[in-house]
């Protein structure tokens, strides 16, 4: 195939509102290499095997797998906007850009780049990863020069990922590192649910995560995709809201059961998770249990 020919890597956004199921079209590409920088929300693929991979918020899954491979694919309903970067390189791409690098790749993603049949690779999303995901284009450029920039960038991400340190180390170790992030994101969230009336301080969280403050804050910005503030605000006003729908409070103690000593502080958090005022959303709630 020609240089000229040989089609450029790119990017592609992918969105879905939240709280609705969708299918996800593009998920697998044949005849590439496929990076989902998978930001908000959740998905999942189902494969021919019976096997599936979940995509949760703050993932990137290196994917290579033909259309014959997939059985599935949908992002799922959930309290965020599913957000995900899809970055594609192309076989012939990479075997040009590659050329003579094949040894040096490491052995995590030496079936990704290397390999025909179908490989996997999950890594979790790091705040540079984002941040890079997130990087305009200036605006200035012409088209040509726009392209021009965009393939660099795009190869420049996939070369550090190939040979970094960490992809050398294998999705072990990510793993490991994964799990322990996870955990104690899960025991800082019970901590959380368990008093929020009166939430602990976040260095008393982080003594209970077994981390310093500032890698508590970033580790669950990266797990859950969510500020550990915006969480406990999700979380309350959730709790307030079960507590106004089954009748056990008025919407004012509902706002006190949950920790908010101002009712006006509860009135915009409470618009600002559901969309509308308490008062609107009662009254939503009570036209459809009559209806």
């Amino acid at each position: 195939m020609p240089a000229d020919l040989i089609p450029p890597p790119q990017r592609l956004w992918h969105t879905a509102p939240d709280r609705v199921e969708s299918d996800w079209p593009g998920a697998v590409l044949p005849e590439a290499l496929v990076a989902h920088l998978n930001l908000r929300g959740e998905a999942e693929l189902h494969w021919q095997d019976g096997t599936q991979t979940m995509l949760p918020p703050r993932t990137i899954c290196w994917l290579r797998a033909g259309a014959a491979d997939l059985r599935l694919a949908r992002r799922l309903a959930s309290r965020e906007r599913h957000e995900c970067l899809t970055l594609v390189f192309p076989d012939a791409w990479l075997r040009q850009t590659l050329a003579g690098l094949d040894s040096e790749v490491g052995e995590a993603f030496r079936p990704l780049v290397l390999g025909h049949a179908r490989a996997l690779l999950r890594l979790p999303l790091s705040e540079e990863d984002e941040g890079w995901a997130r990087g305009a284009m200036q605006p200035q450029l012409c088209l040509q020069a726009r392209q021009l920039l965009e393939t660099a960038r795009l190869t420049e991400y996939l070369i550090q990922a190939l040979f970094r340190p960490a992809a050398i180390a294998g999705p072990e170790a990510v793993s490991r590192t994964l799990r322990t992030s996870q955990e104690r994101v899960r025991k800082v969230k019970q901590a959380l649910l368990e008093h929020l009336e009166a939430p602990p301080s976040l260095d008393e969280l982080a003594v209970i995560a077994g981390c310093a403050a500032s890698h508590l804050s970033r580790t669950f910005t990266q797990v859950e995709g969510l500020t550990l503030s915006n969480w406990l605000r999700r979380a309350r006003i959730e709790k307030a809201a079960s507590l106004i729908a089954t009748g056990r409070c008025n919407v004012s103690e509902a706002a006190l059961e949950v920790g908010y000593q101002s009712f006006s502080h509860f009135s915009r958090a409470f618009a600002e998770e559901k969309g509308v005022p308490p008062s609107q959303w009662v009254r939503a709630q009570s036209e459809w249990r009559f209806s």
